[in-house]
């Protein structure tokens, strides 16, 4: 219970600065809106990425299919973003991030000499903060962090999320 007072504080922490920030910096720096890599996160969904950001709103989604003659996998993951400060070095920004998993694999019983199939679906939800460090002029490797609820709703625990993206 500790650690959720402690999350929400920094957050409703971050959010105050962010707005004190926003109100100084009227003038948006303008740069690429458009982001392409690879994502990893239990709640931002790992594969290709693709991320647009057109102003401080941005969204970002990762897609990772796998099939073969035994098993079928599929993460689907949809980020929404708002960025709280956009400087020259690294730009920090909130996250919520929603993640779908599917995975259906099919294995053969010796005993009943027939396939038995198997399902597992889930939903993983998170929110929090992330940081984007930038690396030459079209690389930006991005980490993000924050608390999230697994298994649809049945778990809750800190996430840790990771992306790096061309910018064009």
């Amino acid at each position: 219970m500790k650690t959720i007072k402690i999350l929400t504080l920094s957050f409703l922490t971050l959010l105050f600065i962010s707005t004190t920030l926003n109100a100084q910096d009227a003038e948006y720096s303008k740069k690429s809106k458009h982001s392409l890599g690879a994502g990893l996160g239990f709640t931002t969904g790992y594969g290709l990425s693709y991320r647009y950001t057109p102003s401080k709103w941005g969204i970002q989604v990762n897609f990772a299919p796998f099939k073969n003659s035994t098993q079928e996998i599929y993460s689907l993951g949809c980020t929404f973003l708002y960025k709280l400060n956009d400087k020259n070095k690294v730009t920090l920004y909130l996250y919520e991030g929603n993640h779908y998993y599917y995975n259906q694999s099919s294995i053969f019983n010796d005993l009943k000499q027939k396939n038995e199939t198997s399902t597992e679906r889930y939903m993983n939800n998170g929110f929090g903060f992330g940081i984007e460090m930038p690396f030459f002029d079209q690389i930006g490797f991005n980490l993000m962090t924050g608390y999230a609820c697994y298994n649809n709703f049945k778990m809750y625990n800190l996430t840790g999320e990771a992306a790096l993206y061309f910018k064009f």
